[in-house]
């Protein structure tokens, strides 16, 4: 009981100082983290979500923090079997599995999501269909997973192999054509996995052995060595990529290791740049607080003509990571202007200076500052007496700066 008092009290003294430190400090973590203990400390879990939603449109959120989260979420009465709560869950996933490139975080994604569809309570089963929105939820988010980690080198054999079991069990259930189209599916799958460079290269092929001797054993030797047409360019390419693996876990993930990695990657237009990617993702696991590889990430990203969208979003991301650099800003000023227009860009410019995230640098201010000049100077809205006001503006606002 005297704990409990204990925990409202320093509660009730943190809430009366928080307003005050959030306006000033809106990026500070730790800040955060302490609000979101102390109200699990008391139970709150209205005050607690609505906490942790706070900390969401500020800032990354860890995955520790993400599980913690979800775990408080699935511990409230009949969670399982509540169609909004389960929804909230889901969308907690959603956005973890969005925050980073994570093997551990999708691999609980796919787990809760067989717990939900292998539950004997039908309710449970009815109430997840519904917050899915359809019962095949199962295979949507194998999927998923599959898509967004197919192209990890290292570890994406891990998912990889669930969702060829949940085919297979398709077709042991299914009959006619449908069983065939099933195997035909199972058989593309196979081609498409033996085509992408992955550390369990030979184990997929040995895997599809298998698969073919069940299903097409009077076939096997034909269908055997278009697979190995296909597999002895993959191992090639892999033996490429053991010797930049060699040197990763030499230099534990250094991000100079990276760059070399990824820039033989780009200079081979053979490569996808799903591949490019993956690679920066996995350098921002160990360096999501550098503004250098966020950049140069983005560069790369706005270089796919046809991705704009995907540039802004990782941009996005890269401003919840490092708010305090003025770099970042301005390529979301510069994004959002190419892709959402001019009102979005000035929305993006005010959020930095209204949060404070830059001015404690006049070099970082000026980074956010041109880039909404440069944009407000290209819209074809803004006429000189416009541009003349934004760069007064911009000038009032350093002078400010401390």
């Amino acid at each position: 009981m005297e704990s409990e008092l204990d925990d409202l009290n320093s509660l009730d003294a943190f809430l009366k100082a928080l307003p005050e430190k959030l306006e000033k400090t809106p990026y500070d973590y730790n800040l955060y983290t302490q609000w979101i203990q102390l109200l699990r400390a008391v139970g709150d879990i209205d005050s607690l979500r609505s906490a942790r939603q706070h900390m969401c449109a500020r800032l990354a959120v860890s995955n520790d923090l993400f599980l913690e989260w979800i775990a408080d979420e699935e511990a409230q009465p009949d969670a399982l079997s509540d169609e909004l709560v389960l929804k909230n869950i889901i969308d907690l996933f959603r956005m973890a599995v969005h925050e980073r490139v994570s093997l551990i975080m999708w691999q609980r994604y796919v787990d809760f999501a067989a717990g939900l569809a292998h539950s004997h309570d039908e309710d449970v089963k009815k109430a997840a269909s519904a917050a899915f929105d359809g019962p095949d939820y199962l295979f949507s988010v194998l999927q998923q997973a599959v898509n967004a980690t197919s192209a990890h080198y290292l570890q994406s054999q891990a998912l990889w192999p669930q969702y060829c079991d949940y085919i297979a069990l398709e077709i042991k259930r299914a009959e006619g054509s449908h069983r065939d189209k099933l195997v035909d599916q199972l058989r593309n799958v196979f081609f498409e996995r033996l085509a992408q460079p992955h550390a369990g290269l030979e184990d997929t092929f040995a895997m599809y052995s298998e698969f073919t001797t069940r299903y097409n054993e009077a076939e096997y030797e034909q269908r055997m060595i278009e697979a190995n047409k296909v597999a002895s360019d993959t191992r090639t390419r892999c033996t490429q990529r053991n010797a930049f693996e060699d040197d990763l876990v030499a230099s534990n993930g250094s991000w100079s290791d990276y760059a070399r990695y990824i820039d033989k990657l780009v200079q081979d237009n053979a490569n996808s740049p799903k591949e490019v990617c993956m690679l920066y993702e996995r350098a921002l696991v160990l360096n999501c607080y550098s503004p250098e590889v966020w950049h140069d990430y983005i560069v790369y990203l706005d270089s796919l003509s046809r991705d704009k969208q995907s540039a802004l979003e990782v941009a996005r991301r890269a401003i919840r990571n490092c708010p305090w650099s003025g770099k970042l800003w301005a390529q979301v000023v510069y994004l959002a202007f190419l892709h959402a227009g001019y009102a979005q860009a000035t929305q993006d410019f005010t959020q930095a200076v209204d949060t404070h995230a830059v001015d404690y640098s006049m070099v970082e201010f000026g980074h956010v500052a041109v880039a909404w000049l440069a944009v407000t100077r290209a819209d074809t809205d803004t006429d000189s007496k416009a541009l003349l006001a934004a760069c007064a503006k911009c000038v009032d606002i350093a002078y400010s700066l401390d």
